[in-house]
């Protein structure tokens, strides 16, 4: 794989200050490679690197502002109650981000960079990740069907205890039950 960016190399107070002027509209990026080199004393950035990186930043800032457009989306739509039906859709995200990774290693696994202990490195983590997200959907079906086994269980006994004050026949009561229980 390619080496870390000349931005990412900085010792982490200058790319704190690098980030903090990309903020600052009023500054040029030219203005920010010329600061973070003055007070490092040497030329360890570029115009064109601090370019890219705040290209990549904004970027990355793009698609997390989408992610969260689409997510409040989903939610407003479906009601704060539908988490678990965004998770889901959060998931099959990050396996379609698995395999457009999968497709990514295929074209660049003949380039020089190319560099078979980082991609396995990488397919590991992802292939981790992933039995990670099925072990929690999992988890999540089993808490969705103890929490649905239990508001039945207090329905029947809402149904039992109002159809007794009602006056309601014990085998009417029954059969309300089993029909709400699923018997």
């Amino acid at each position: 794989m390619g080496q870390k960016s000349a931005v990412d190399r900085l010792p982490e107070k200058l790319r704190n200050k690098l980030l903090e002027m990309l903020h600052n509209p009023a500054v040029t990026q030219a203005e920010i490679a010329d600061a973070i080199n003055d007070e490092a004393g040497e030329p360890l950035v570029s115009r064109s690197s601090v370019n890219r990186y705040a290209q990549k930043m904004k970027k990355f800032a793009e698609k997390n502002r989408q992610a969260k457009e689409v997510a409040d989306a989903y939610l407003e739509k479906y009601g704060a109650d539908s988490r678990n039906k965004l998770g889901k859709v959060v998931n099959e995200q990050i396996r379609l981000a698995a395999f457009d990774l999968m497709s990514e290693i295929e074209e660049i696994k003949d380039s020089p960079e190319f560099n078979a202990l980082g991609i396995t490195e990488i397919l590991y983590k992802v292939s981790r990740s992933l039995r990670e997200l099925e072990q929690a959907e999992k988890l999540n079906a089993e808490r969705a069907e103890n929490i649905r086994k239990a508001t039945l269980a207090e329905a029947a006994e809402i149904v039992e205890q109002e159809g007794k004050t009602a006056g309601a026949s014990d085998a009417f009561i029954d059969k309300i039950k089993r029909k709400l229980l699923g018997m």
